[in-house]
């Protein structure tokens, strides 16, 4: 499901299995994906929150009280609904589309005549009203991505924190947070090249149309690019991606399990000569408590014929 703007209209079409087979407007797959990356940044920026609470704790600084946490727990998922639903406020009706291409777009009425499948969107109350919501909840989501880092890093600088945890929780902290950032930076993919292309719609700047193409094709390359930084930022994954191939692990394993065998083996004959000895040692010490005459006796017929026992 990838969104295609249409300059310098204001809209576009999808391709992908919805929009081509099920010809599900394109208006319902657009609102979805605005939804899904509002999603996607809220989803992050609760994860440094809670990375942050996690360390605070330890630090006891920064706490947040438990009832602001369970207020923001039930208002999280109706964030991406919300965005959903006024998001399908903004669009024209499929009904009127056309018209409103042959009013205001007529040179393109053709070329639109010959899309069966696209989304055409104007500037009224709901547009306005969404786009100021995004903005400040993006200032939020900023500010949050910014205290929490640079409180984050205070702590792990802090020197009490290396007394109070273990250096492998240290190390995973660390990991964990060097992941977000990370991943914070590949969530720009997603917000950058639509806010620069509204930017671009509404200034009508010389080489628009190459400029437009410019961003699809950084916004299409977000997610190749999220999985290449995940991988790289998550040592679990990292290991796994990185891990030898195939001849050398079997190569590893059968010098392994050989190693095994002998060391068993070893260990087998070394029990053996261990009980051997045992077994000896205790039969020394029973002949030592033995009277000499019973011992003599014991002995005396195996002591061959001619010999004298002293």
């Amino acid at each position: 499901m990838q969104p295609i703007p249409l300059y310098p209209v204001l809209g576009g079409y999808c391709t992908g299995l919805l929009a081509v087979y099920f010809d599900v407007w394109a208006h319902y797959l657009m609102a979805f994906i605005v939804a899904s990356i509002v999603a996607q940044i809220e989803s992050l920026a609760y994860c440094f929150f809670k990375k942050h609470q996690t360390i605070g704790k330890i630090m006891n600084r920064h706490v947040v009280p438990q009832f602001l946490l369970d207020l923001a727990h039930l208002g999280l998922p109706f964030v991406p609904v919300t965005v959903f639903i006024l998001f399908l406020q903004t669009g024209i009706k499929r009904d009127n589309q056309m018209a409103y291409i042959k009013i205001n777009y007529h040179k393109y009425y053709d070329e639109f005549s010959r899309i069966s499948n696209f989304a055409v969107y104007a500037f009224n109350f709901w547009t306005y009203f969404l786009a100021i919501g995004i903005f400040f909840g993006g200032i939020g989501c900023g500010v949050i991505f910014i205290f929490t880092t640079f409180d984050m890093l205070k702590f792990l600088k802090n020197s009490q924190i290396r007394r109070r945890i273990s250096s492998a929780n240290f190390k995973r902290h660390k990991a964990a947070l060097k992941s977000l950032i990370a991943q914070f930076a590949t969530s720009s993919l997603c917000l950058i090249p639509p806010t620069l292309y509204l930017v671009v719609v509404m200034s009508s700047i010389n080489y628009a149309q190459v400029i437009v193409q410019f961003l699809l094709a950084i916004f299409s390359l977000h997610s190749s690019v999220n999985a290449v930084v995940l991988v790289l930022t998550t040592p679990p994954y990292r290991n796994f991606v990185l891990r030898p191939p195939s001849s050398q692990r079997m190569r590893r394993e059968m010098i392994l399990t050989r190693s095994m065998k002998t060391k068993t083996m070893n260990q087998s004959v070394e029990d053996a000569i261990t009980a051997v000895l045992d077994f000896t040692e205790c039969k020394v010490e029973e002949l030592k408590k033995m009277p000499p005459s019973l011992l003599r006796d014991e002995f005396c017929h195996e002591v061959p014929k001619g010999v004298r026992l002293l």
